[in-house]
Formats: C-alpha cells, structure tokens, sequence
C-alpha cells in the first residue's frame, strides 16, 4: 500500500476489524454445530488455533449428500421450500434425513427442542424436517425484529442465537419471499396460526419493520389508524415510513392495502403541518409581516390539505381496510382545518382593520408589472409572463423544485391580490392599468380603463403589456395551446415579439366544474411543460402569477344568509353602506384605491360563504382569507437556451388483466431501436409519461397507482429509461359508458419519444357531471368502433365471430360451432373467450339458449 497511490485512500480512511469470536462463528455456520463452537470459542483460541480447528472439523470425504449440501446447500434448502423439493433425488436413506438435519442444525441452529415444539407427526421424515425447518427460520426473523421479548417461553430462547445463525435464518427467509413468494405466503400464513396466541399478545409498538406475517402488517394498520384518531401523528407517519417502496411484502400483494397506507401517510403528514403552524398570525404586526408569515411557512397546511383531499378522492373507498376509521380521520383533518382557516382569515381581517386591507407597495398585485415584469424587458431578453387563473401560491410551491436546474435561477416571492378577488379584478389588474396607486373601475368590477381603452379580456391585457413596454400587443397565447405546439412553429411566432402573455383558465374552469381536485396536478404538468416549450424556442425569462387564490369546499363549509340569495356573491357583498355585523368586515371601495365606484366591499372574517342560489362548487374565492389573497409571482431566469436532445426514446407498453376493478398496464422506457442512443451521462435520467384517449378529450384518465421503478407526480408517471417494468393502475371516466383505446405518450414534448398503444379495449366509466374539455366540438356520445379492431385478432374464425356479433349484435353456439368448424373449436373459443374480450371495442355478455350458449353484444336483446 505504501508503494501505491492507495495509501492516499488508506490514511484518512477507517479499518473495519472483525473480532476474532465473530469471525469464528461466521466462518463455522452450515460446517460445525453451535454448541461445539459455543466449546470451541470459551477456550480463546489464536487465530492458527481456530484455523486448524475449523479445518479438522469441516472436513468431508467430498462426495454424498454432505459434499452436497456444503457446496449448494442453502440453495437447495430455499427451494424445498418452495415450488418443489430437489432433496428427493438425495434424501433416500433415514441417515440422509440425518445428515440433512445436522446441517440445518449447523446453518440456522434448529436443534431438537423446536422439532418437539413444532412437530407434523403425519408427514414422513423428510416433509416434517422441512416443515420445522420453514417455522423456525420465519420464527427467528419474527422474533429478532420484536422490539421485546416474546411471551412464549419457547419463543424466548431465539433471543439468545448467535448472530451469524440469526443471519443465516433471515437469508433463508428473504431468499424465500424473492424466489418463492406464494409458496412463503402458504408458509407464514401456516406458522402464524400455529404461533397465534403469542401474535394475539403484540401491539403494534412491539414489532420492527419486518412484516414477516400477515398478522404483523395487519396490526401495524390497524395502530397507525388508531394513532392518527388520536392525533399521534408522527407515530403513524414512522410507521408509514418505514412501509415506502419495496419494504413490505404484504404490501406488495395487496393494493387495497397501499391504498389505505398512502392515506395513512397524507393524514400523518396534515396532522403534522397543522400542529407545527398552529397559530401562524400570532402577533404579526402587519399585512406584509403576515403574507411574509404565510409564505414562509403557513402555506405548507394548505398544501398538504389539497394533497390529502386529492389522495382521499382517489382512494378512500369501502373496500379498504379500516375505512370507516379512515372516514372519521378525514373528517376530523377536514373539521381541523376549518377551524385553522377560520382562526388565520380571522387574524388577518383584524390586521386589515387596523391596518388597512392594502399592503406596502411593494406587494400590491397593481405594482407587479411595473415592478417585475417591465424591468426584465428591458435587459433585452424575451419574456414570458403567465397569467393562472386560480393559481394559488401553495400550488406555486410545488412548480419551485420542479423548474430548477443546472444554469435556472428561481424566485418565488408573494404578493396580496385586490380585493375583491373574484377573476375580472385579479387577472385585469395584473396589465398596467394603476394611475400612481389609483385605479378606474370600468362597471362594477368589469375592468379598468387605462388611456383611450378599458382593460377586461386577455387580449386587452397583451395589448397594455406590450405597448407598455415594447411599443406593440404582445404575443398571447392560451396554455393548452402551447403545450401542443411544436418548436419550430413556437419559435417563428416568438421571433418578432420581445414579451409573450399566456393566459390560462384550466384550474379556475375545473374548480367551477367541481373538477378541480383531480384535475389540478394535470394543470401543475401543463405549466412546467409551456416552460419548457418557450424555453426551447428561446425565452429566457418567465413570470408565472395569479389573479387570485382560492379555498377548498367541502361539508365543514359553513353558509352565512345575507338579504336574499341575490344580493351576495358567494365571499362577498358590495352594499352602500358600511354595515358592522358579527361575522363580517368591510372596507370601502374609495380606500382601496378604486375611482369610478363607490359603496363598500363586506367581506367574512372566517371561510363561511354567503347562501346564494348558486350550487356550490370544489372551491370558492372573492374573499378576505390568504388562501385567497396572497398570491405568488414565480420568476424563472435561464442563463442560456435549453437546448433538445438528441436521443430517440420509445414506450412499451403490454396490457395486464384488470385488478380489483381497476385497469392494469406494463409500462418501460428504453432507447429507439434503430436510431443512435445517447450517452449514458448525456441521456435524460427520467422521461413523464401519461395514458390518454386518442381524440376522446372527453374521457379522463384517472391514475390510482403503480408498482415498480418510477414516481407519480404532477399527474404523469415519471420513468427511468430502463429495462425493469412498471405497473400502472387507472381507470377511465367519461360521459357514457363505452370501451375505448388508450396510448401512452409523452405529455411535455420535451424529448423525441415513440409512444405505443396496447391491443386491448378498456372500459369507462359514465358519469353523471359531463367531463370538462377544451374543445367544444368534443363527442358526447361514443362513436363507432373505428375500422381494423378485429385485425388485432389472430385467429381467422374467431375473427369472423366477433364480427358476426358487432355486425348482427349476437351469435348462437351453433353458428359459432358451424364458423369455427368443429364442436371441439368450439369448445377451445368457449375457454379462451376472456383472452379475446379486452381486444373487443364493445362489451360481450354470454345467456343460456335452448340450443346452448349464445353470446350478446352489450345494449342488444
């Protein structure tokens, strides 16, 4: 080492020593029995001694069962205990049974006393070697994770195993669950109901992170459920920790399970972000102190509140486990966060009215052009700014990790919309329309007049930016368009405009549309994918900002009358006088800069909505609260323009049979065969993919889970280009029930990627609310099946079968017998008739005929 560049290495690094007794015992596992080397290491041997020893004492004759075992025993032991027995070819002879048990004896410790404790007297002396052996390497794991002692007394004694052996038992173990899973599943669910008495005395505190029985996991959910009724919050979030990825093999097999854990986890995470922001106002001195308080930290309650209320529509449903007690968590969460959000518009109303309801000028959403936007127009580097309807700052938060990047400079700082909040006062004050701090209303609330025309529509808001600070209207754009387009058309319509707006309704549309929650993340996609885009086509800076934000509705909302159900809007009253009420603030219109009205804005001081004859929606804004108020202003500086890369990738994608009603399809990401892949260090490390329905925008892919390599986020599944497949669990609404195809595809455009199709028809789901589209021209209805389907069907005579029944809308057995040829073809079509069903464009019912089966097209009689 010292004539070598290692000694560099060797000097500042740490030795790992072995002690002597340790590396006896480990060398000795599977060779020498435990108490010979319990004899042997009392006598403090040298290490010469130890290795003479250990030689005189593993010495075979090299040939036979025993030669055998020690080259491949352990091996060989896993799977007799699995899915078939290679000890039978071996294990002929009583003295085989022997030597095959005085090497389990020397690998795992398994002595006499268990084989008494854990007898099967009907089995023969091989099948009852292996069955013992099975519970107490499953017995070892169990109690050497117990975080106490076990109550059985026969139990207890593991405790004192050397750890060599303890290791050997839990490999055994581990190398079953991997290779063999159902044959572990028999196996542990058969020890656990020998073992039930001693698993009725644990409590959830007692066990480690090993679920080596159903039971263990079982009761684990059970105290995490019962933690997060009584507020103990990280104790369920540790317990959910420790269940994340691969780590339970429970888990694994059972969806229903995940699902009830990854509420688990949402619920622990809210719990803990309102006890850590609990009174998030207490002695704030002013509205910009308190929007720097909700910025810096409040906003964290209403992130995971909308997480929560997202992970709760997609999985809390009857079939999970302890999903009453799961129902009577949200509900407590959501109860909690009222109040939470009652207590913070409460404190902030009662800064407003000492302090007045418009902060420093700094953070008036009526500065936020003249004070960020035309700045960087003048650097002389084309600008992008976004203006998001209902683009709530805590959503903001979210796009923050997302968008930064090697060479990307990203600021998100917050500013308090006017009020009221509602969208023709928030979006339209964004233009440059204040006259110093004075602003002209146009109507009430119809949008403000600045020179010779009135600000109220995108297209007057790009026309105010533009000519304010390059002289001409400047490019507007919608945000689903954007995403659409491709680089070079983007890069042409960019060329001669030094700012480019982008308008986007997609949140507000779908809180109106009571299609907010699951649509938000979809949204979160579409704006860092428009980034991207403009990024490409060589925009370097970007502003992303709100009108206004928004509150979550739900049965905790409380309805407030107010004369009668016109005078209100649903957060606010504008009324002639300055009325003092319980329950309510007000401001005057004068006082908040406006010229052109008058009378006085009342505004709840809590997040109660005024009864209106309006059907209440997901969300609500017009009012007081900082959920509603503040806003964010995210900038986004590139150094330089991203450039495209060069490598082609390509999705697989292979149907699965569906799984506890939900749609299942393999899904991996790997180089395009036939194009030059790219270096390792070069190529992108994740690619988002989505599933869509091609030309049906009226159907909505709903993501429920995966399982295998990847995350899902921001509604896609983001996938390492790699070999290894994922799972991905979905279901399809619409407005009809239909089946339909679906493609996976690469939603952000943002690398060259080959998206694919799988042969396979799924259902959807009609519902009763239209699905919101952006295209009005969308079907209602399903169209026809589209010519070609039955060519995914190999089989010539199966083929003209289903054409039969889509043609004709049934078909009996004795025509299908007469098409195919033979009873016994039919007979054959008859057992495989699941394997065709998912490549049909239209459901297939059997009913019994007199003259046997016959097969009917869904909605024919």
């Amino acid at each position: 080492i010292r004539a070598t560049p290692v000694l560099e290495l060797y000097e500042p690094g740490v030795r790992f020593r072995k002690g002597l007794e340790t590396l006896i015992r480990e060398a000795a596992t599977a060779r020498v029995a435990p108490a010979d080397v319990d004899a042997f290491v009392v006598t403090a041997p040298s290490l010469e001694q130890a290795d003479a020893w250990l030689s005189s004492a593993g010495t075979s004759n090299g040939f036979g069962l025993a030669a055998r075992l020690e080259q491949v025993g352990a091996d060989m032991l896993v799977k007799a205990l699995g899915e078939g027995s290679p000890l039978d070819a071996h294990v002929c002879k009583p003295e085989d049974v022997e030597i095959l048990r005085t090497y389990v004896h020397n690998l795992t410790g398994m002595d006499a006393a268990w084989e008494a404790f854990y007898p099967d007297p009907e089995a023969d002396a091989l099948e009852r070697l292996l069955h013992q052996l099975a519970g107490w390497v499953l017995t070892v794991e169990y109690v050497h994770d117990l975080r106490r002692a076990p109550h059985d007394e026969n139990l207890r004694r593991l405790k004192g195993l050397s750890a060599p052996l303890v290791k050997s038992s839990r490999d055994l173990v581990a190398q079953l669950r991997r290779d063999h899973p159902d044959a572990y599943v028999r196996t542990a669910d058969e020890v656990e109901g020998f073992l039930a008495a001693e698993l009725a005395a644990m409590s959830p505190e007692d066990l480690g992170h090993v679920d080596t029985f159903r039971e263990e996991e079982n009761r684990i959910l059970a105290g995490a459920v019962e933690a997060l009724s009584t507020g103990e919050w990280s104790k369920a979030k540790a317990w959910w920790e420790a269940r994340q990825g691969e780590s339970s093999f429970w888990l694994q097999r059972d969806q229903l399970r995940r699902w009830a854990w990854s509420l688990v986890g949402e619920a622990a995470e809210f719990g803990e972000t309102l006890a850590r922001h609990h009174k998030a106002f207490a002695g704030a001195r002013s509205l910009d102190e308190a929007a720097e308080r909700y910025a810096n930290g409040a906003f964290e309650v209403d992130r995971a509140h909308r997480r929560f209320e997202q992970r709760r529509l997609e999985r809390l449903e009857s079939r999970l486990p302890h999903y009453g007690a799961l129902r009577e968590v949200a509900t407590g969460l959501r109860r909690a966060h009222r109040a939470w959000a009652d207590q913070l518009c409460s404190d902030f109303a009662a800064l407003c009215k000492e302090h007045g309801f418009l902060p420093s000028a700094e953070l008036r959403q009526r500065n936020l052009f003249e004070q960020v936007v035309h700045p960087l127009t003048l650097a002389g580097e084309k600008v992008a700014v976004f203006l998001i309807d209902a683009f709530r700052y805590e959503m903001a938060t979210e796009l923050v990790e997302e968008l930064k990047g090697a060479g990307t400079v990203v600021d998100l700082k917050p500013r308090l919309a006017e009020l009221p909040t509602i969208t023709s006062v928030g979006m339209n004050v964004l233009a440059p329309v204040s006259k110093g701090e004075r602003l002209e209303v146009a109507g009430i609330f119809q949008g403000f007049k600045t020179g010779e025309f009135t600000v109220r529509s995108p297209a007057d808001r790009a026309r105010a930016m533009g000519t304010r600070s390059a002289g001409k209207p400047a490019l507007l754009l919608n945000l689903s368009d954007l995403c659409e387009a491709s680089t070079n058309s983007l890069t042409k319509a960019v060329k001669s405009h030094s700012l480019v707006v982008v308008h986007s309704r997609e949140i507000d549309d779908a809180g109106e549309a009571n299609v907010g929650l699951p649509t938000f993340e979809s949204t979160l996609r579409q704006i860092k994918a428009a980034w991207h885009h403009l990024q490409l086509a060589g925009v370097k800076n970007c502003v992303f900002t709100a009108d206004h934000g928004f509150l979550l509705q739900d049965e905790t909302t409380a309805s407030r009358p107010f004369g009668t159900k016109r005078t209100p809007q649903r957060r606010h009253v504008l009324d002639e006088h300055p009325r003092e009420e319980a329950g309510m603030v007000n401001v005057s219109v004068s006082s908040l800069g406006y010229e052109g009205l008058s009378g006085y804005l009342l505004l709840r001081n809590d997040t109660a909505v005024f009864t209106t004859g309006t059907a209440g929606a997901t969300f609500v804004h017009g009012g007081n609260s900082p959920q509603e108020r503040v806003i964010p202003v995210l900038t986004i500086t590139r150094q330089r323009t991203e450039q495209a890369g060069n490598a082609e990738y390509a999705v697989e994608v292979e149907a699965q049979r569906d799984i506890l009603g939900l749609h299942c399809a393999r899904v991996r990401i790997g180089f395009a065969k036939g194009t030059t892949t790219s270096l390792g260090f070069a190529a992108t490390s994740a690619i988002a993919v989505a599933l869509r329905v091609p030309d049906r925008s009226d159907i909505n892919v709903v993501y429920k889970d995966k399982r295998g390599p990847g995350e899902l986020k921001l509604g896609r599944l983001e996938l390492p280009v790699s070999e290894t497949w994922t799972e991905l669990f979905f279901g399809l609404e619409g407005p009809s029930d239909e089946r339909v195809r679906v493609e996976v595809y690469h939603p952000d455009k943002l690398e060259r990627v080959r998206s694919a199709a799988p042969d396979q028809w799924y259902s959807v789901s009609g519902t009763s609310v239209p699905v919101r589209s952006q295209d009005a021209k969308t079907p209602t209805v399903p169209p026809p099946a589209p010519a070609g389907w039955a060519m995914t069907i190999e089989d010539e005579g199966i083929r003209r079968v289903f054409v039969h029944i889509e043609k004709h809308g049934a078909i009996t057995e004795p025509e299908v017998t007469h098409m195919l040829g033979s009873p016994r073809a039919f007979r054959r079509f008859s057992a495989r008739l699941e394997d065709h069903l998912p490549k049909l464009p239209f459901i297939v019912r059997i009913e019994m005929a007199d003259g046997g089966k016959r097969y009917v097209k869904e909605g024919e009689r």
